[in-house]
């Protein structure tokens, strides 16, 4: 029996390198979905996309709202500012698309806003947001943690939770960190940092922090996914995309998080 089989016939943990968290019993119906980027999505075909598999683990659907380049503040890149979490996030409480809608892209970029377009969050029974890995790969300041400016990685988390949190009072919402990487340069995240002189870590711990202002919680997959310079040529593609088997750990992790926390 594969680890899949196992899981669903016995309700045993689901097992990351570094920590355990139970699945008790999978909800029925509901939906999650999660927010983030091209490593949330997968690089279609070649790998399984992480927000459904988190669905089915859960037995309900899995909406797969990742996007190419997104960040969670002001993007590098001007022409994917579009697809940053704070622009999102006043398109989904102001129900106003018309940056997207400018946004010229590839269509797998088109689709996922129509997704989000679609998605009542008011009904939406939990919601992940995966960031940092592009923040990181692109070398954008990380701010303090009273940031309210959207151009600082913390400022673009603070500034969508607290709409968020505005906009939808029951929504089930978490943060999820960016597991191991490699920096631009392809050189091992934990050694080398970007081109501020920020390391993977920073990100990751400022994330933590600002899940705990908000009292919202954080998956830290850097610390417990397990991904490291050593295993990640069998787990991610290029140092950074998830292969079927880093996305099947992906969701795995993802999901019992959501069992043990909510």
């Amino acid at each position: 029996m594969d680890r899949r089989g196992f899981i669903k016939t016995a309700g045993v943990a689901a097992v990351s390198a570094a920590a355990t968290y139970w699945i008790v019993k999978a909800p029925r119906g509901g939906c999650y979905l999660q927010m983030g980027t091209s490593v949330t999505s997968g690089i279609v075909p070649k790998a399984s996309t992480t927000p459904a598999i988190v669905g089915d683990r859960l037995g309900m659907v899995g909406v797969n709202a990742g996007l190419l380049g997104a960040c969670a503040g002001q993007n590098r890149y001007p022409h994917m500012e579009s697809r940053s979490l704070y622009c999102l996030v006043d398109a989904i409480t102001s129900r106003s698309w018309a940056m997207q809608d400018a946004d010229v892209s590839e269509p797998a970029t088109k689709v996922h806003f129509e997704r989000l377009k679609a998605a009542d969050f008011a009904t939406v029974t939990y919601l992940g947001l995966e960031y940092g890995i592009n923040d990181f790969r692109y070398g954008r300041p990380i701010g303090s943690n009273g940031d309210s400016t959207r151009e600082t990685f913390r400022g673009g988390l603070n500034y969508s939770l607290r709409r968020l949190a505005l906009a939808f009072p029951q929504l089930r919402l978490f943060l999820i960190t960016p597991g191991w990487c490699t920096n631009f340069e392809d050189k091992d995240s934990d050694q080398y940092p970007n081109e501020i002189g920020a390391f993977l870590r920073e990100y990751v711990d400022a994330m933590r922090e600002i899940g705990a202002i908000h009292h919202v919680p954080c998956l830290d997959l850097w610390r417990t996914l397990g991904v490291n310079a050593d295993n990640y040529k069998t787990l991610t593609f290029d140092g950074v995309h998830p292969t079927p088997e880093g996305a099947r750990r992906r969701g795995e992790v993802i999901a019992s998080f959501i069992q043990a926390t909510f």
